[in-house]
């Protein structure tokens, strides 16, 4: 068997007694400051993807992740189709909604943040991280939210939004989808 020599520099990464100051940061999640929220913005990202990922694959729809540079997050392998997936993520609530603001990129980037183009996604995943839901949709306003008042329903029926969302690109029919679904939206 081949041993694959260090690579000069990672065994400072690896070496460290201390345990890492992020995870210390993170154990009071959602109930951190500001600057901890955006200083991991990258990993709560993340984490909302892998649990589009967990509610997907729960309910037998196949999803590949894609390059960050790309405009979509996701892609999700569904009754014949394929369809492009952004994931937006919220970590807590403000004023009774989690808030989310179809951008792509970030401040701070060589490119900013601007608009997606009409043809970057076909669904968006809106998830609120703290009380562990997503709502899919295919509507592609700039600004959504979702209301407290939202999470038991979403929770109840995780995949229900998805359904809904595929119904609204045409590529399901709604009335076999509100019969599949219990008639919930």
């Amino acid at each position: 068997m081949k041993k694959q020599p260090p690579l000069r520099g990672f065994e400072e990464l690896f070496a460290s007694e201390e345990p890492s100051s992020c995870s210390e940061d993170l154990r009071n999640f959602p109930n951190l400051s500001r600057d901890t929220l955006t200083r991991n913005a990258k990993f709560f990202g993340l984490a909302g993807e892998y649990f589009v990922d967990s509610i997907l694959f729960r309910f037998g729809h196949h999803t590949s992740g894609l390059a960050e540079m790309l405009p979509v997050d996701r892609m999700v392998y569904c009754s014949n189709n394929v369809l492009r997936l952004q994931v937006k993520t919220a970590c807590r609530p403000r004023n009774g909604y989690f808030h989310f603001n179809l951008k792509k990129g970030y401040h701070g980037s060589p490119s900013g943040v601007r608009n997606y183009e009409p043809g970057d996604f076909d669904l968006v995943a809106l998830v609120a991280l703290s009380e562990n839901v997503v709502k899919f949709t295919a509507d592609r306003h700039q600004s959504h939210r979702i209301a407290l008042s939202e999470i038991e329903k979403l929770r109840a029926r995780p995949c229900a939004s998805f359904e809904h969302a595929v119904a609204d690109l045409g590529l399901l029919d709604a009335s076999a989808a509100t019969n599949t679904l219990g008639g919930q939206r």
